[in-house]
C-alpha cells in the first residue's frame, strides 16, 4: 500500500519514473517492429532479384538476414531499452546475460550461414554430382560449424566468469593426440581437400604421374583412381599424388612437336636447301597445324640433320598422330622424288691385307677353322 501511495505521489516504479519506463517501452517496441519489417523487406527484394557470382556482397547480406532470428532482435531491443532505466544490480546482470546469450547464439548462426554459403558456392556444385566433392563439402561444412560453435561456447563461458584455461588446454592435448594417431589418414584427407579446392585435375582428365598414365575416374577422400591405357585401374593415395610431378594433358590447348630428319652425306646442297621451304609449305597447308620453323640444325656423324617445329592446334592425341603421319609421309615422298636417302647407322669393317692372304692360303691347306679363330684373336688384340 505504501508503494502504491508513493507511485501515485511521485510516479516512480522500481527506482525509475513512469516517463522513463514509457520511453524504454517505446524504444523496445519501435526497434523490434522496425528491425523485423526491414529484415522482411530486404529479404524479399533479394529473393526477387537473386545475386549472381559478381554480387557476392549481396549474397552474403541475404544469407545473414535469412539467419537473423527474432530472439536476437528482441535482445538488441531489450539492450537499447535498458539504457533509459536504472535497474538493480541483480536485474541488470540478468538482462546483460540474456543479451549476451542471444548475441552469441546469433553470431554462431551467422558464422554457420557464411560457412555454408562458401561451401555451396565453391565446393558443392549442384549442376554436376561428384561424390568426392559432396563428401568434402560436408566435411568442411561440419568442421566449420564445429569451430564456430566451439568458439561461441568458449566465449560465452569466459564471459560468465568460468575459467576455460584447463578446457582449452585439454582440447589442445587431445587434438594433438588424435592428429598423431590419424596422421596418415589426415594427410590423405587434407590432400583430397587440396585437390578439390586447387583443382590440379578433375574427373575425366588424362594425367601422367611418375611412370603411370591414365584417365581420372574418381577422387576419393583417401585415394584417387586412374584408369590406365591398358585397362587396369590404378589407385594412388592423394598425398603421394600431390607430392609428385603431375602432367595434365586435358588442359593442353595446343601441342608443340619437334622432330628431326637426317639426310645422308653426299646429297646435293642445292637440293637440301629446298627442304625447309618444302616442310613449311606442307605444314601450312594442313588444317589444325601451325608452322613454326624448319632448319638445317647440325652435321652429325650420320648426315645432315634437319629440325622442324610445328604446333597441333588440338590436345587430342589421335589428331596429333594423323597430322604427324601426313608430314612424315610428305617428307618421305620428297626424299624419294629428289633421289635422296635417309641417313641410317652403318659400320665398315677394316681387315689387314696380310690377314686376308694368310686366310686364303690356310683355306687352300684345309685349315680354315683354325685360321678363322686366329684372325678373330688378332682383331681382339688390336682392339
Amino acid at each position: 500500500m505504501q508503494e502504491l501511495n508513493e507511485f501515485v505521489r511521485t510516479g516512480v516504479v522500481l527506482g525509475n519514473h513512469l516517463i522513463a519506463w514509457a520511453l524504454a517501452l517505446a524504444v523496445f517496441v519501435a526497434v523490434f517492429i522496425l528491425a523485423v519489417k526491414a529484415r522482411r523487406i530486404v529479404t524479399e527484394r533479394l529473393a526477387r532479384n537473386p545475386a549472381g557470382r559478381s554480387q557476392q556482397v549481396l549474397r552474403v547480406i541475404g544469407a545473414l538476414l535469412q539467419t537473423t532470428r527474432r530472439f536476437f532482435i528482441l535482445a538488441v531491443a531489450l539492450g537499447l531499452a535498458r539504457q533509459f532505466l536504472v535497474l538493480p544490480a541483480q536485474v541488470d546482470r540478468l538482462v546483460s546475460g540474456i543479451v549476451l546469450v542471444a548475441v552469441l547464439a546469433q553470431v554462431g548462426l551467422w558464422g554457420g550461414a557464411l560457412a555454408s554459403l562458401w561451401v555451396d558456392s565453391y565446393l558443392d556444385d549442384q549442376r554436376r554430382y561428384d561424390p568426392a566433392r559432396t563428401s568434402a563439402a560436408q566435411i568442411i561444412r561440419i568442421s566449420a560449424l564445429t569451430v564456430v560453435w566451439s568458439a561461441v561456447l568458449l566465449v560465452g563461458l569466459s564471459n560468465f566468469g568460468i575459467d576455460i584455461t584447463g578446457l582449452v588446454a585439454g582440447l589442445g592435448v587431445g587434438g594433438i593426440a588424435v592428429a598423431f594417431a590419424l596422421q596418415s589418414v589426415l594427410k590423405d584427407l587434407f590432400a583430397s581437400l587440396a585437390i578439390i579446392l586447387d583443382k590440379p585435375f578433375v574427373i575425366g582428365d588424362f594425367i601422367i604421374f611418375d611412370d603411370q598414365l591414365g584417365t581420372v575416374e574418381r577422387i576419393g577422400l583417401k585415394t584417387t583412381r586412374v584408369r590406365s591405357l591398358s585397362g587396369e585401374q590404378i589407385s594412388v593415395s592423394n598425398d603421394a599424388l600431390l607430392n609428385t610431378r603431375l602432367r595434365n594433358f586435358r588442359r593442353m590447348e595446343e601441342r608443340r612437336v619437334v622432330f628431326d630428319i637426317t639426310a645422308h652425306y653426299g646429297a646435293p646442297i642445292a637440293t637440301l636447301e629446298r627442304f625447309p621451304a618444302y616442310m613449311k609449305t606442307v605444314i601450312t597447308g594442313i588444317d589444325g597445324a601451325r608452322f613454326d620453323r624448319s632448319h638445317l640444325a647440325a652435321f652429325t656423324e650420320l648426315g645432315h640433320r634437319f629440325e622442324t617445329v610445328y604446333y597441333v592446334l588440338s590436345p587430342d592425341y589421335n589428331i596429333y598422330m594423323d597430322i604427324h603421319q601426313r608430314i612424315l609421309l610428305a617428307a618421305a615422298n620428297w626424299f624419294e622424288d629428289n633421289e635422296l636417302q635417309f641417313a641410317h647407322p652403318s659400320r665398315r669393317l677394316l681387315v689387314d691385307r696380310d690377314d686376308i692372304r694368310a686366310a686364303l692360303s690356310d683355306l687352300s691347306a684345309g685349315e680354315a677353322p683354325r685360321q678363322a679363330a686366329k684372325i678373330g684373336e688378332r682383331r681382339t688384340a688390336r682392339a
